[in-house]
């Protein structure tokens, strides 16, 4: 945490930066939000948000795999065409080494 937030927080005075620096209330919470895994001394804060991020980290991989999917299902029809155009002469095979 910025230690100008910390002695505002504590409802310390800053000096002349009373006069100066102006801190909103969202801008305190994001600050204390991004420490309070040093803060906490109890295992339950840490585990909640690494939950969190494996659930949403479980939510893409869902969705990347429903993309993968439904682009198999479209990649089926064209081999097959390709295929069809290669034995009809149409098409010449490349070799990809």
């Amino acid at each position: 945490m910025k230690p100008i937030n910390i002695e505002e927080l504590m409802g310390h005075s800053t000096g002349i930066s009373d006069s100066y620096y102006r801190v909103t209330e969202i801008e305190l919470l994001e600050d204390y939000m991004n420490a309070v895994d040093s803060l906490t001394i109890l295992e339950e804060n840490k585990l909640r948000v690494e939950n969190q991020r494996v659930r949403e980290d479980k939510n893409s991989l869902e969705k990347e795999k429903e993309e993968l999917n439904i682009l198999r299902k479209q990649l089926v029809p064209l081999l097959e065409l390709k295929t069809t155009l290669i034995k009809e002469g149409i098409l010449k095979e490349i070799n990809n080494q």
